[in-house]
């Protein structure tokens, strides 16, 4: 049984990245001069779905439902072919992230007097929007009720020692009742008293949930008219916290996609609210450009418009809002 990632590559060459998150392989346009790097950013721009088949380019607009219409298009012959059959990925539990509001409560209670308060400051959040945000505080094993323990459990949050694997960080909690993401920023190792944290994370960032739609949207009420969308944290809450220093929170909202890579969910979600202004505040890296290009292509897809900002600098945009820029256009 042939599967839709080599059978893509088959067709392709070696895919250049595959994001087994979204059901996505990212190649160069065969039939655009993609590879030759003259596309915006220089970097790839066609895509396969490794579930469905389906292929698109961002760039030239090509696109297909099959990579039977793929090859036929570059000329191959079907005499001997075999349409390849995906091979689903191991599921998952269900999350249960919604059920943590009392572990949730606790770590809020915890945040000003640990070292995440002290960090927090350091990179520029005020107090007002931790408060605003419900940041909390990732205790190493929250005092909760056996239900609540469970869920985090089969969230595959907690470790087998007992311990949880938000442990020593920021918490994020989107929306912050009942929330379907978890977000946590890992608080580095010098900050951290004796046994705050028992393991040694793969990244400083980590993720459980559904992100099935920007980070941040909670916020947005029939008053909103625009949408600031970042890629990450930080970005949003100094973002956020600009807005409300210049007296904007009642029609602009910060939102972030968790990331370069947003969900396939969440790109579902831009394409279905094309009435607002959108606004892309990018970080300045080769994974910033694609980015830009993927969701504004979701955000065009459903009939809105997008406009592309890059702090100066080269700088990430919550340390040129620190620095004292803030674009114009907003």
């Amino acid at each position: 049984m042939q599967d839709i990632l080599s059978a893509a590559e088959e067709l392709l060459g070696p895919a250049v990245k595959v994001e087994r998150n979204r059901d996505w392989a990212v190649f160069w346009c065969p039939f655009h001069d993609d590879a030759g790097r003259m596309g915006q950013g220089g970097h790839p721009n066609f895509g396969v779905h490794l579930v469905k088949g389906y292929w698109k380019c961002l760039r030239c607009g090509a696109s297909g439902g099959s990579l039977r219409s793929l090859r036929q298009k570059l000329g191959g012959s079907d005499a001997d072919w075999v349409p390849p059959v995906s091979v689903p990925r191991p599921t998952r539990p269900p999350s249960q992230v919604g059920l943590l509001d009392e572990a949730l409560s606790e770590a809020r209670s915890a945040l000003q007097p640990s070292p995440a308060w002290t960090y927090l400051a350091s990179r520029g959040v005020l107090p007002y929007t931790a408060l605003v945000y419900g940041l909390g505080y990732g205790l190493p094993r929250p005092r909760v009720h056996r239900q609540t323990q469970d869920a985090a459990r089969r969230s595959l949050m907690v470790r087998k020692d007992g311990s949880w694997l938000w442990a020593g960080s920021v918490l994020y909690a989107d929306p912050p009742s009942h929330p379907t993401v978890l977000n946590v920023r890992y608080l580095p190792e010098d900050l951290l008293p004796n046994g705050a944290r028992t393991f040694t994370p793969k990244k400083n960032h980590k993720t459980w949930g559904d992100r099935l739609q920007p980070l941040g949207s909670w916020r947005i009420t029939p008053a909103t008219r625009s949408l600031i969308v970042l890629e990450g944290f930080f970005d949003l809450l100094l973002t956020a916290q600009k807005l409300h220093q210049l007296g904007r929170d009642a029609d602009t909202v910060a939102v972030y996609t968790n990331g370069s890579s947003p969900s396939a969910k969440m790109l579902d979600w831009f394409r279905l609210h094309p009435a607002y202004e959108y606004i892309l505040l990018s970080d300045p890296d080769p994974a910033g450009e694609e980015w830009i290009q993927t969701v504004s292509a979701a955000i065009r897809h459903g009939g809105g418009q997008a406009h592309a900002i890059r702090p100066p600098g080269r700088l990430d945009p919550d340390e040129a809002i620190l620095g004292g820029w803030w674009p114009s256009e907003i």
